[in-house]
């Protein structure tokens, strides 16, 4: 399977998991590609049997797809606990090394990277490393959008986006870190936050990427 192929499993993916409905439109957006290579790759990727075609969801990821997504993000996720844990990559640097190295790299030597890490189930975003053979089912999915109540949330999980990443940087907020949701402001259309040190008001678009566990 090619890296590019390979891509658009993973992109289907991870549109599916925020959204209902899975269109050439989104797909095309995320790839950063025109409308008509996407309509070409999803014949391509129907023919294999990658996916299927619904009219409510749109694409559908068969089970032989849901292997190879997991197989992916198996491989992509105990990369960037290497790149961390190794080689000193801090958090907003590893996605882009290892969604090169998750191209190129053997089953044999992912085993071994898997043993030496003594079998990692969170990556450094909070995201599920499936185990060989199992399908990817995260373990952290209440977004910070869907927390409707107020109160104490845990930050658990982050969408692996280098644009996001360097935003909670900037913000200093962290997997594992305590914050109070104080209230959505619909007029606004932001969520307003508090930190030990600030507030902070987020857009639905973050409020979506930003996984976490009330307390």
């Amino acid at each position: 399977m090619t890296p590019n192929k390979e891509d658009y499993l993973k992109c289907i993916y991870e549109i599916g998991s925020r959204h209902k409905k899975i269109t050439n439109k989104e797909i095309a957006q995320l790839m950063q590609v025109s409308p008509p290579a996407v309509t070409e790759m999803m014949k391509k990727m129907l023919a294999e049997e990658l996916l299927v075609k619904d009219k409510k969801a749109g694409y559908l990821l068969t089970d032989l797809g849901l292997r190879l997504v997991s197989d992916l993000y198996r491989k992509h996720r105990l990369i960037e606990v290497f790149l961390v844990n190794h080689l000193g990559y801090s958090t907003d640097e590893i996605h882009e090394e290892a969604e090169v190295l998750e191209h190129t790299v053997s089953e044999r030597f992912v085993e071994r990277l898997d043993a030496m890490l003594q079998y990692p189930k969170i990556c450094p975003h909070g995201g599920t490393i499936p185990a060989k053979g199992e399908l990817l089912d995260e373990e952290n999915q209440l977004t910070l959008e869907e927390a409707s109540a107020p109160g104490d949330y845990i930050i658990k999980r982050v969408h692996d986006d280098f644009d996001l990443l360097k935003y909670l940087e900037k913000y200093n907020l962290q997997i594992g870190q305590t914050i109070t949701f104080i209230q959505y402001d619909s007029f606004a259309q932001v969520y307003l936050l508090k930190t030990e040190i600030q507030e902070i008001q987020i857009n639905p678009m973050i409020a979506q990427q930003i996984y976490v566990e009330k307390l």
